[in-house]
């Protein structure tokens, strides 16, 4: 016959503090609709390994996570509601979207630019255009780092993680902050000679996406700037930034135009992209729909993110 015992709290007396159940008796809560707390605590806390057997279940605090002792070492279970940050997921992630990065341009927008031996810049593009131009920088919280190079495939700013996809078209970085961050305000900018010397077309900005759902992420937000163009031997260049964020990683996105700015000046001049994002990533793209074509579109640009966010979607499964 079955005995049950009903208590607000069992406090154990022994030194180590367990619970210990006879062999072959299990712990039933199945008929609680209340919780089962675990013990919690940070790397340092966790307890000798002496002491353990393999089968111990605990919450980590440090990246939020459950982890058990498999007997000889603590194995994470499941990734945390945000892992990017994370080096291995971070790389694995650069590493996929830099194989299929040639798939997102609409038609008439992948014009491919000459590459030369400095990967932070186009270079004598076509003719005079760009010299020493399209400089590419992070920026975080209205400061902004050194120019960064394509063929760098990972560095860090200011505790924010960013890798490049390759000194090829399109040239894209991404970049992302700390799990859980709320205070940081993050994104990209440009400088340098960004458009036709002395000239071309009017140079002027596109919101690509507010707030949008996008491949099932959500918010999405990108902005266009295009730059001078319709010249005769100079093609256009276009600074596209996106900041994408999804519901499994809890994302929230007060404001995804945080900061937007651009010169009007074809020469010397620069563009400027943050947002104030947690649990998201940013991106941007140096894009181009060639000589004499003009601005590119919203539509086109759409296209681009659209294209981007469904192999991201590939690569993380849902």
């Amino acid at each position: 016959m079955a005995s049950k015992i009903k208590v607000d709290e069992i406090t154990t007396t022994s030194e180590t503090g367990e619970l210990v159940l006879a062999n072959g008796v299990g712990l039933d809560c199945s008929q609680s609709t209340g919780i089962l707390k675990l013990p919690r605590g940070t790397d340092a806390q966790r307890p000798s390994s002496s002491s353990l057997v393999g089968g111990e279940l605990r919450f980590n605090t440090e990246d939020n996570r459950m982890e058990f002792y498999n007997g000889t070492e603590w194995f994470k279970m499941g990734p945390p509601p945000f892992s990017l940050y994370e080096d291995s997921y971070f790389n694995a992630f650069i590493a996929y979207m830099s194989g299929v990065k040639t798939t997102w341009a609409s038609s008439g927008t992948n014009f491919q630019y000459a590459t030369d031996s400095s990967d932070d810049r186009i270079q004598d593009a076509q003719s005079d255009m760009y010299d020493g131009g399209n400089f590419t920088q992070i920026r975080n919280n209205g400061s902004q780092s050194g120019n960064i190079g394509y063929n760098s495939s990972y560095g860090t700013y200011s505790s924010l993680k960013h890798g490049q996809l390759g000194y090829s078209w399109p040239l894209v970085s991404i970049c992302v902050a700390p799990v859980d961050d709320t205070a940081r305000t993050y994104g990209y900018s440009r400088s340098g000679n960004l458009g036709a010397d002395g000239g071309g077309g009017t140079v002027g900005s596109v919101t690509v996406y507010s707030n949008a759902t996008v491949q099932g992420f959500t918010p999405v937000n990108a902005w266009l700037v295009n730059k001078a163009w319709n010249q005769s031997s100079d093609p256009g260049v276009m600074h596209l930034y996106c900041t994408v964020g999804h519901p499994q990683w809890n994302s929230s996105t007060s404001n995804g135009f945080t900061t937007t700015d651009f010169s009007t000046s074809s020469n010397s001049d620069f563009s400027y992209y943050q947002s104030t994002s947690t649990n998201c990533f940013v991106w941007t793209a140096l894009v181009s729909n060639g000589q004499t074509v003009g601005a590119m579109t919203q539509g086109q640009a759409q296209t681009f993110v659209n294209n981007f966010l469904a192999s991201a979607k590939t690569h993380f499964g849902y």
